[in-house]
């Protein structure tokens, strides 16, 4: 059975994708389909691809395996499929919300789509952290990279494992990073991301602390804590504790008050804060973050800046 994909942007001439089985093929007039997609720059890699509003488009058609696995991660829906999963993963790592239709669905079929067609705002360093890896293509000049392929292939494998399933609690903050990923205000993305920082520090510690002792360490020793648990830093000085203090501060206010305190600083600090963010999950995902935006050197200069 083939279901049809919305959304789907593959890497340059690569052709098509297998993942936990669910075989991802490109529609026969993809070049079209993916050029009306949107898009914030324009760029030639495999196609000339102009900047354009654009919306949702089915890119591709997915063949389902004879015998599918249930999802292993925290959907709603009890009966949902690994391809969810899968879809999950895809949206994240490629910046576009990428879901299918029902079989008998056609582009020309009346209904109202409520996914966002946006390009998403985060997600790209955790795109650049999967390692390249060039497969040969003949009689192209140059082969595509079938490293994100097998580098999906890998972060899913890693998923259905019992052990990352009993600590990261079936990975709900995966659906947070959708939330917190997608096209929106700075405001609304640095809460989101705060929110994934206070779950994971929630998870990690629920074994030996209750409710109300998560709640009441403050957001400054949470953020501490996830710096240090995922390397980020070696340890935490007091000097690099006044500092994060500074940056709960921005998330108070904002919380309290509706805006940041000002522009200038603050607004890089919470970028900063939205990096480090995809930082954590690459390393929950046992990938090596990319340093491609300085993410490292721009964490050093926040810590090290007078306050």
């Amino acid at each position: 059975m083939k279901r049809s994909v919305y959304n789907l942007e593959f890497p340059s001439w690569c052709p098509e994708m297998t993942i936990f089985g669910y075989r991802f093929a490109r529609v026969d007039n993809y070049q079209e389909k993916v050029c009306c997609l949107q898009h914030l720059g324009t760029r030639f890699s495999e196609f000339n691809i102009s900047a354009n509003t654009g919306t949702h488009s089915i890119t591709a058609y997915v063949e389902i395996p004879e015998h599918e696995e249930r999802a292993v991660l925290e959907w709603a829906d009890n009966d949902a499929s690994a391809l969810g999963d899968i879809l999950l993963l895809l949206s994240i790592f490629t910046q576009r919300d990428v879901f299918v239709v029902e079989p008998q669905a056609t582009e020309d079929a009346t209904g109202v789509i409520i996914a966002d067609p946006r390009f998403h705002y985060g997600g790209g360093i955790l795109r650049g952290s999967i390692p390249y890896k060039e497969q040969p293509i003949e009689p192209e000049p140059c082969g595509y990279n079938i490293g994100f392929e097998e580098g999906l292939n890998r972060i899913y494998a890693l998923i259905r494992s019992e052990e990352w399933q009993r600590k990261y609690r079936h990975g709900y903050f995966l659906f947070l990073s959708r939330m917190a990923f997608r096209y929106q205000p700075l405001e609304a993305a640095f809460v989101q991301c705060w929110t994934i920082w206070e779950h994971l520090f929630a998870i990690l510690n629920q074994n030996w602390l209750s409710s109300k002792q998560i709640r009441q360490i403050s957001a400054a020793e949470k953020i501490s804590y996830i710096l240090v648990e995922y390397a980020l830093r070696d340890e935490i000085g007091e000097t690099d504790r006044r500092r994060i203090e500074d940056l709960a501060n921005i998330r108070n206010k904002l919380i309290h008050f509706g805006r940041f305190p000002d522009r200038g600083a603050v607004h890089d600090d919470a970028v900063l804060f939205t990096r480090l963010t995809e930082f954590v999950i690459a390393k929950i995902l046992d990938l090596a973050p990319s340093n491609v935006l300085n993410t490292m050197e721009r964490l050093e200069e926040f810590l090290s800046r007078a306050r």
